[in-house]
């Protein structure tokens, strides 16, 4: 699967030429991946009856939203319209469409960045040709799962791009750790991301939780993002999900008679260096910010403002941050309230260069409501990785530390001894008021140096060994020296 979606990066980088950005190029290949794959399970499942509990991507596809109607239409100028329409109308025909914000608005494939209007057709041309060289079946004639091949071309055009897009894309480790600590094991739980980005968590969140579509929901404010997202969820059997375009902040659309929806559990990697508009909290008709409110300049404790208020009773979150929310002095009586509320479980530092364009340093913070212990627990995993590409990885083996240190600490189990990159302590609150409600980790988890003992003997014996090669080396110097004297007087 990943060399296939290395192939189609590859290709379409050289088709698309360097005129436009590998976001750009990103949305034009997952869309025309998107109408693909809606018409080969179209044609393969032609017979179904359309339900929620449907598998991925049972769309009904009209004539001219079909992938071979287009292929049809290669030489037509007018190629780029085609396309639109076809997105719009395989939106139209399934009931998917929001008014305003189809998908077709935000990939639009009939835009200038592409040239004029025949530069445009030829480049789409070839585009079209591409996808039609690749399979979508295995060796068995069965068809592939396209939501999987969605994200690795999700993954590899952000590797590609570098520092150009930020935190929209979460780590396959951060993601599979967030999946291990929620509460997997919730029956007909409702699921929540507020900040959605590409969509990758709330797709591998919601597949872990066994979520139907219905159960599934979120938001997001920027607007290729918010396509991106939506047939992400589509190629992923998530067709009944309610995402919605908008700012979660400033235009909540997530509503219940007229209030905040509330969810079993949220997840979200909420952007790290967005303003917000602060000034507007103080008339929240929401009332969301109780805890306080956060400077304009800091959005973190904004939109966990936002989650904690999107919670259930006996909701749980997990969120993604910058570790400077858990200590700068601007947000420290929204941390004193948190903890004076008994919201915050468990704070675990992540090592840094973790994200895509984003070298700082990174938490997850769990937070839950109606928690029976006062105590949270404090982890530190700064060490814990590996490196790959100039990236820091979580390595298989302490995702799997992580999550056992979290999961003792619910049950109230022995704990056990530190292990080698992740350390831990369970804090009062006692404790945590102590530190002025500082939450930074290492106010709680020493950074223990591990001691070898030492053979007095052996270590005295090399020492004098490197005192007589030292001796040596001084002595071949002087010679060296003395030599380069008398050839310099000839």
């Amino acid at each position: 699967m990943k060399e296939k979606a290395y192939y189609i990066v590859s290709k379409a980088r050289q088709i698309l030429g360097g005129t436009i950005s590998a976001d750009q190029c990103r949305d034009y290949v997952l869309a025309l991946l998107f109408l693909k794959s809606a018409s080969e399970y179209y044609k393969s499942n032609n017979s179904f009856q359309q339900d929620d509990n449907s598998p991925a991507l049972r769309l009904l596809v009209s004539e001219r939203s079909s992938f071979d109607y287009l292929c049809k239409e290669l030489d037509s100028p007018e190629l780029g319209r085609l396309i639109n329409m076809a997105l719009y109308e395989l939106e139209q025909v399934n009931a998917l469409v929001t008014e305003g914000y189809e998908i077709n608005k935000a990939i639009d494939f009939e835009s200038n960045i592409l040239g004029d209007m025949n530069a445009r057709s030829i480049k789409l041309r070839e585009l079209l040709l591409l996808f039609q060289e690749i399979r979508l079946t295995n060796a068995t004639g069965q068809l592939i799962d396209v939501g999987d091949l969605y994200n690795q071309l999700l993954y590899i055009f952000a590797e590609e791009a570098g520092k150009k897009i930020n935190n929209v894309l979460t780590p396959t480790e951060v993601v599979s750790l967030i999946t291990k600590l929620i509460d997997g094991d919730r029956k007909n739980a409702c699921l929540c991301d507020p900040a959605s980005g590409s969509g990758t968590l709330l797709v591998e969140v919601g597949k872990k939780m066994g979520i139907r579509g219905t159960e599934l929901y979120g938001q997001e404010v920027n607007w290729n993002l918010y396509a991106l997202t939506k047939m992400n969820l589509m190629l992923n059997g998530f067709k009944g999900a309610t995402f919605l375009w908008g700012d979660s902040l400033s235009n909540p659309k997530l509503l219940d008679h007229g209030g905040l929806r509330k969810f079993d559990i949220v997840v979200s990697v909420p952007p790290f260096a967005d303003k917000w508009a602060a000034e507007e909290a103080y008339s929240d008709f929401y009332k969301r910010f109780k805890y306080g409110i956060p400077p304009k300049s800091q959005v973190t404790w904004a939109y966990i403002s936002h989650i904690l208020a999107s919670l259930r009773n006996d909701g749980q979150a997990v969120v993604v941050v910058p570790v400077g929310v858990l200590f700068r002095n601007t947000e420290s009586k929204i941390r004193e309230q948190i903890i004076e509320h008994n919201l915050l479980e468990a704070v675990i530092e992540l090592p840094p260069n973790l994200f895509y364009g984003a070298a700082i340093s990174t938490a997850i913070l769990v937070f839950r409501k109606e928690r029976m212990r006062t105590q949270t627990l404090f982890v530190d995993a700064r060490k814990g990785y590996i490196s790959n590409k100039g990236l820091c990885k979580l390595s298989d083996k302490m995702l799997e530390q992580l999550s056992n240190t979290y999961k003792k600490f619910l049950a109230g189990e022995e704990m056990g001894r530190e292990k080698k990159g992740c350390s831990f302590y369970i804090a009062t609150q006692d404790e945590i008021r102590h530190n002025k409600y500082d939450l930074k980790v290492i106010k709680y988890v020493e950074d223990k140096i591990e001691r070898k003992e030492i053979d007095v003997k052996v270590a005295l014996q090399r020492i004098d060994e490197l005192e007589e090669r030292l001796k040596c080396i001084d002595k071949q110097f002087k010679d060296c020296a003395w030599r380069l004297r008398e050839l310099t007087k000839e």
